[in-house]
């Protein structure tokens, strides 16, 4: 596939920062998950009770993107042009991005996803539509581009996936290293 031209670009930019702002003003008002715009929509979120945190949005298109909110600054925006791609089919749901956290896809008939530590401790994720949140420590976050793509070893995390009828369809690692 060809990638977006620019002008293509430029409008989904425009269109997710319109998105955005009526997004965070919704959120404030307490009816966030209701918001569309020039088919856009809310997927899951993290860091709801602060100014900063990402969200993960889909468009009727097919585009994704991770809207990345910073406090006092305009969000930023990692838009996948022909959506995710990843494969959801084998264990039910696929990594995004992590650290804070962790965002993702999750398959058509998941009912709920959930994270054990190594304590045991089980963090239940939010899934709206297509998409989920875990807000799970991952450790540190990075702060400059060389933290980044400096090597990491995530922490030891259990993902379990449910489907219909709350059966366990998967049970595995969260992250591999």
């Amino acid at each position: 596939m060809a990638p977006p031209r620019d002008e293509e670009i430029t409008q989904w930019t425009a269109e997710l920062t319109a998105f955005t702002e009526l997004y965070r003003s919704a959120e404030v008002a307490g009816s966030e998950e209701a918001v569309s715009h020039a088919g856009w929509h809310a997927g899951a979120r993290l860091g709801t009770s602060t100014a900063s945190g990402r969200l993960l949005a889909y468009n009727d298109s097919g585009v994704e993107a991770e809207c990345v909110f910073r406090e006092g600054d305009q969000p930023l925006f990692n838009i996948m042009s022909h959506g995710y791609g990843a494969d959801t089919a084998e264990r039910g749901f696929a990594v995004w991005s992590s650290r804070p956290g962790v965002l993702g896809a999750v398959d058509t008939g998941v009912r709920r996803l959930e994270v054990a530590d190594a304590d045991g401790v089980v963090i239940p994720a939010d899934i709206v539509a297509h998409t989920f949140a875990v807000d799970v420590d991952l450790g540190s976050t990075p702060q400059t581009v060389d933290e980044v793509f400096a090597p990491w070893d995530p922490p030891e995390l259990t993902v379990r996936v449910y489907g219909e009828d709350d059966a366990l369809r998967y049970e595995g690692p969260l992250l591999s290293a």
